[in-house]
């Protein structure tokens, strides 16, 4: 009897071996998903990597709290343009009230990059070959005055024939160097300014004296590079108007060296009867740097 129970015995321990196991095998156990490689307990995105959690956008790197642009790099913190480099405040380029008031970068922009004069001031346009040159006394009374100076001045030159008559001047084309240049000589009209006084109706106002600061300043700089006018500013008085004109001078600098630009404002008052005209010596409000050379 026992001799034929061992073979039973044996092939059902075999069976036992060969048959894998629920617990050992078994996906819900050792390999399971859900226990040791379960993406919600070892790898869960949730727990392990979770984005919420160890790299969530709203935790580690969360762009509101982190780099939010609204609290670490917020334009309206740290580079606002109404706080750190705001136009209004460091960068300011609101129109000045005083002569003194321009700033630094405000002039640095007319010297380098605008034009001689601002809008509403004399100005006039030549080719390289053609200058104008105002006569250095007094003042003319009539066309033919002003054509006879300029016959006596040029002596090696020749009147052209051309000729103009403006609110301010008398003006005589002359002929230089066999035709190569031309030389457009003025002379201020009595009756618009004889060197005391501005002709015209009276009343005068601020704006007349803008006109004449203008166009006397333009007579002897316009010429000289580096000087600009910047503006101006008038001033409305029972008897007697105010002119300030703004204006600039730069002395280039050599190699290695800057250019030093003098901010400057020259004063004007008109007697609204009578017209007679006050021009103050200019006066320098600072130095500043321009262009490294």
């Amino acid at each position: 009897m026992p001799l034929r129970l061992r073979p039973l015995h044996l092939l059902l321990t075999l069976l036992l071996v060969g048959c894998p196991s629920t617990d050992d095998d078994d996906v819900a156990d050792d390999d399971d998903v859900a226990d040791d490689d379960d993406v919600a307990d070892d790898d869960d995105v949730a727990d392990d990597d979770d984005v919420a959690d160890d790299d969530d956008v709203a935790d580690d790197d969360d762009v509101a709290d982190d780099d939010d642009v609204a609290d670490d790099d917020d334009v309206a913190d740290d580079d606002d343009s109404g706080d750190d480099d705001t136009t209004g405040d460091d960068d300011d380029s609101a129109a000045p009230t005083t002569c003194a008031g321009w700033s630094d970068a405000a002039i640095l922009s007319v010297v380098y990059g605008g034009p001689k004069v601002p809008p509403g001031y004399f100005v006039d346009a030549y080719p390289p070959n053609e200058f104008p040159q105002w006569g250095s006394t007094g003042c003319s009374t009539a066309l033919s005055n002003t054509q006879g100076v300029a016959s006596s001045l040029f002596t090696t030159g020749t009147l052209t024939g051309a000729t103009r008559t403006t609110t301010e001047f008398y003006e005589v084309d002359v002929s230089l160097n066999g035709g190569a240049n031309t030389v457009h000589f003025r002379e201020h009209r009595c009756d618009y300014w004889d060197g005391s006084t501005l002709g015209g109706t009276v009343p005068f106002g601020w704006s007349d004296l803008q006109g004449l600061a203008g166009y006397l300043w333009y007579g002897q700089n316009h010429n000289i590079g580096g000087h600009h006018i910047l503006g101006g500013f008038g001033t409305i008085g029972n008897a007697t108007d105010w002119f300030d004109l703004c204006h600039v001078s730069t002395v280039y600098g050599d190699f290695g060296l800057y250019d030093e630009i003098t901010l400057k404002s020259t004063g004007y008052s008109i007697l609204q009867f009578g017209g007679e005209v006050t021009i103050a010596a200019p006066v320098v409000h600072r130095t500043i740097q321009g262009n490294y050379n």
